[in-house]
């Protein structure tokens, strides 16, 4: 009978094997073409820092876009004087011929099945402590969020490629039923550091406050997103959506013969915003641990 950690191991020497592979069949298309913009690192001590510019080091292209890109692919672990709480990202993408989908789109998959499996494994224990030890006793220096990553192979033929920056918040309804239900769960399981009884009394006074809301105020989860690099990217076909955006923490992978219009990563914060419209969720939040807010419709 496998240990917990055993499996992480050979899950984890699984998707080292994929890797590789992958890494052999893009290395062997000689015309390939690539472009990845590397950020500046972010210095240990310095992540929770607010993000007001983010210069592009380097506009990689060719084959040294491609070696970055498979370097950043299989980036798990800490690097020296880099934090390890703000994760590495390589925006990019890497044109492979159309011709090498057939043998590359399962080469992704099995990457992408391996990293959901390892993350499973991972979340079979629900103590967050456990985890972090499991994980960097048997893989020090190893960083979950970047094992998980799952890779981006374009599924149809893009005419533009347009990378961004988005600095956007995350807002959801939040029902207070079940918002309640989570407080009273959470009421039993005082954070480390934090004695019972000022955390009951805590929670308690949450529960009042959320209970005690007018029937017609409604709540919502109002989060910030920490500044990060995307992608628009418009099918050249006439699909319906015409135009979908990704995550760009990885160069995307496409395979087409012609190569997408592109607009190119610039520096942060940009020369020309959008401007946005008003936020309708303000005030002072109900519960400022949950970033839980009172919004009237």
């Amino acid at each position: 009978m496998f240990t917990l950690a055993a499996e992480l191991r050979h899950t984890l020497s699984l998707l080292e094997a994929g890797m590789a592979e992958l890494t052999r069949a893009l290395r062997a298309h000689p015309a390939i073409r690539a472009t990845c913009y590397r950020l500046p690192e972010v210095i240990q001590g310095k992540e929770h820092d607010p993000v007001e510019q983010i210069t592009i080091q380097e506009q990689l292209t060719g084959k040294d876009a491609l070696e970055a890109s498979l370097a950043a692919f299989t980036r798990w672990h800490i690097q020296p004087d880099c934090s390890a709480k703000a994760s590495f990202r390589l925006p990019g993408f890497v044109v492979l011929p159309a011709a090498s989908r057939p043998q590359t789109a399962p080469l992704v998959e099995d990457i992408n099945r391996l990293k959901l499996e390892f993350r499973a494994l991972v979340q079979r224990l629900d103590d967050k402590d456990k985890k972090f030890h499991l994980v960097h006793d048997t893989f020090p220096g190893l960083i979950t969020l970047q094992v998980y990553r799952q890779l981006t192979l374009l599924p149809h033929a893009a005419s533009r490629l347009g990378f961004t920056w988005a600095n956007k918040q995350i807002i959801q309804k939040v029902d207070k039923t079940r918002l309640v239900a989570q407080l009273m769960q959470s009421r039993q399981n005082p954070p480390p550091l934090v004695d019972a009884d000022t955390w009951q009394t805590c929670v308690d006074r949450e529960i009042y406050d959320v209970k005690r809301l007018p029937a017609h105020i409604e709540l919502r989860l109002r989060r910030p997103v920490k500044t990060h690099p995307m992608v628009n990217v418009r099918w050249s076909d006439a699909l319906s959506p015409r135009q979908q955006q990704f995550k760009g923490h990885l160069p995307l992978l496409l395979c087409q013969d012609e190569l997408p219009a592109i607009s190119h990563l610039t520096d942060y914060p940009p020369a020309k915003t959008r401007k946005r419209r008003a936020a309708r969720i303000g005030g002072e939040p109900l519960i400022p641990r949950l970033h839980i807010y009172p919004y009237e419709p």
